[in-house]
């Protein structure tokens, strides 16, 4: 067995004394696209932030090698917030160009090679139309595929995606069911919280159900006819 790419053990996500995230144990490898799936409240979106080391968590997480509570270099994480569109005054190549940056050189131009990944992310996204349209006047659908795209242009190992179909029409969410299959053969590891259970069928090949705790976690084709007559707890 390969060395996981993402592994949590024990893992607790707690605010105010509510436990969000109860004790949480899974391994992501690489190549691996994994649907994490859960009613409201479930937990999904802290357990993504807990996992992309961003929020308070207790337990151990091993992100690409690397432990400790920091984002670490190889992973992409896109949030649901379309609060964030107001955080960029840039147009939309400009923000997916900022995925590719150096953090520790942010204040250089994006190199040939950089806005070339820029280019190509934007081109997977069917997003390039809107290249030069500012940031914060595209719709919430179109600021999502920007924002994927951004994550794209990083060439993560791990890309961890909280409801990256929300906001987008049958065509777009084909766009990034395709996009994504694409990564994950090129050996790039896939978590993302999914709320259509169609999507989950037609995109990842294993899905995990959470409700704080882990539920369920198995083959897609094997698990999620087992847990259809939960269906709609799943997606309430």
């Amino acid at each position: 067995m390969s060395t996981p790419i993402l592994a949590a053990r024990g893992l607790v996500v707690a605010y105010s004394g509510r436990t969000a995230v109860d004790r949480v144990d899974l391994n992501v490898r690489h190549a691996e696209l994994v649907a994490l799936v859960g009613p409201n409240g479930a937990g999904k979106s802290s357990l993504l932030a807990a996992l992309a080391g961003l929020g308070p968590h207790t337990g151990s997480v091993l992100r690409c090698g690397c432990t400790g509570a920091q984002p670490t270099p190889g992973i992409a994480y896109v949030p649901q917030s379309p609060d964030l569109r107001t955080a960029f005054p840039l147009s939309a190549a400009q923000v997916v160009a900022t995925g590719s940056l150096d953090a520790r050189r942010w204040w250089r131009r994006p190199d040939a090679a950089q806005r070339a990944a820029a280019a190509d992310a934007m081109e997977r996204l069917d997003v390039a139309d809107l290249a030069h349209r500012p940031f914060a006047d595209l719709s919430g659908g179109q600021a999502r595929r920007v924002l994927l795209a951004r994550a794209l242009a990083q060439g993560p190992k791990l890309l961890l995606l909280d409801e990256p179909h929300a906001g987008l029409d049958v065509e777009a969410a084909t766009t990034l069911n395709t996009a994504l299959a694409a990564l994950a053969q090129a050996g790039t590891a896939v978590l993302a919280s999914v709320h259509d259970l169609d999507l989950v069928r037609g995109a990842f090949t294993r899905t995990i159900v959470l409700d704080r705790r882990i539920l369920a976690d198995g083959p897609t084709s094997e698990l999620l006819p087992a847990v259809g007559s939960l269906a709609p707890w799943l997606v309430a």
